[in-house]
């Protein structure tokens, strides 16, 4: 089985989420792409918007599941927990608790995105606010909190990195003096194992699967990727140093065939290396190709994303993961986004508030429409469910367009 495939189908098995679902971070097994195909004809006619909220100050995206949608956002010195109806919008529950929106060179509030499971949903804030909600109502199941629990320390721009299952166990990264991640009991929130190693914290979701063997786990943390052999209850695999200015590791790492892509910005660019022989050897990397926390996508052996840093335009690029080659890049406005694909078509969110969709084919790029639902900045990640893609910026603006 495919490495990545084993973590998909895991992770629909342990949220029964349908193949039109999208119940956590970048979707289905964190792979940011689903089966399927969506109207791209958006020059002749404009996708249909279903909704529009205001959800308050955030950078969380949107977890769907079983027509309901999940997502975070800051009002008033309060994280706000929403819950609505997908197509139409309209609310089934909020649930409130204090959180102060702590603003620092961007705009506040939670940057964690929602993992729905059924019939509970797992939400985290910036300061480490640990919620298992009920997708009934709203209210607590349990509550568990990374510093005062755990013994945590948050990143300077808050925890950022999504809480995920796998399997029976909810993934976190509190990275507390004597664990970088613990495993909870996904009922009842109290510790299964934790990992025993200490380092900085990073912002990057974890990202399972199957290494000689092994159920394998990347952290990207603050300073290093390190994997972890989820198996035997964290136990460290290998580790790699990665220096980002502010410890800002923030981009989803991608694995295949015994390599490994990892993305950052302020001038790290990317690297690919090779774990084959369980030491890590750099087989190439650039520093003007950058990710701050943009997400790629693996697409036939490729990497598709958009890249881009403060001071660099956005590009959308295909780039050989084995040779680092590009196929080809394409300038999108503004310097960061968010993509996705549904079948073969990548859908980006830029900075900007525009939204592009396009094929992007190893011969090259060819874009079928754009538009402009929201005000800038966006760095939120898009999101897609069931013919409709969700899309929200920092300040709170929220939509939901129909594109079936």
């Amino acid at each position: 089985m495919r490495p990545l495939l084993t973590a998909v189908c895991a992770a629909a098995l342990a949220t029964g989420a349908s193949a039109q679902d999208w119940p956590r971070y970048l979707g289905p097994g964190g792979e940011a792409k689903v089966s399927g195909e969506i109207r791209t004809n958006w020059g002749e006619q404009a996708p249909e918007e279903l909704w529009r909220k205001d959800l308050g100050h955030g950078c969380t995206s949107f977890a769907i599941a079983d027509g309901k949608v999940v997502v975070m956002g800051n009002k008033n010195d309060e994280d706000i927990v929403w819950c609505f109806e997908a197509a139409s919008g309209d609310e089934l529950w909020s649930y409130k608790y204090p959180e102060k929106l702590a603003p620092k060179l961007y705009d506040g509030g939670p940057n964690a995105t929602p993992t729905i499971d059924g019939e509970v949903v797992y939400t985290l804030s910036r300061t480490g606010n640990l919620f298992c909600l009920s997708m009934k109502d709203g209210q607590p199941v349990w509550h568990k909190h990374y510093q005062t629990d755990f013994g945590g320390k948050a990143p300077d721009w808050g925890y950022s990195a999504s809480p995920v299952l796998h399997n029976d166990q909810l993934i976190c990264l509190p990275c507390a003096k004597d664990g970088a991640i613990f495993a909870l009991d996904k009922t009842s929130g109290e510790v299964r194992w934790k990992s025993g190693d200490s380092t900085r914290p990073g912002y990057a979701a974890p990202v399972f699967f199957e290494y000689k063997g092994k159920d394998a786990m990347a952290a990207f943390h603050g300073r290093q990727l390190v994997v972890y052999d989820v198996g035997k209850q964290g136990e460290p695999l290998f580790d790699f140093t990665w220096r980002t200015s502010y410890d800002i590791n923030a981009s989803n790492p991608q694995f295949l065939d015994d390599k490994m892509f990892l993305a950052s910005g302020y001038g790290m660019g990317y690297v690919v290396i090779d774990v084959a022989g369980g030491e890590p050897k750099v087989l190439h990397k650039e520093p003007d190709t950058r990710m701050i926390f943009q997400n790629s996508i693996l697409v036939e052996g490729d990497i598709v994303g958009v890249f881009g840093d403060k001071n660099l335009d956005a590009e959308v690029i295909r780039m050989d993961l084995v040779s680092g080659k590009i196929r080809w890049r394409e300038q999108l406005p503004g310097s960061r986004g968010s993509s996705l694909m549904v079948g073969d078509t990548l859908v980006a969110l830029l900075e900007t508030g525009h939204i592009v969709c396009g094929t992007p084919g190893k011969d090259g790029w060819t874009e079928h429409g754009r538009i402009k639902p929201l005000d800038r900045l966006c760095w939120a990640p898009v999101a897609y469910a069931d013919g409709m893609i969700f899309a929200r910026s920092n300040k709170g603006q929220a939509v939901c367009l129909k594109v079936k």
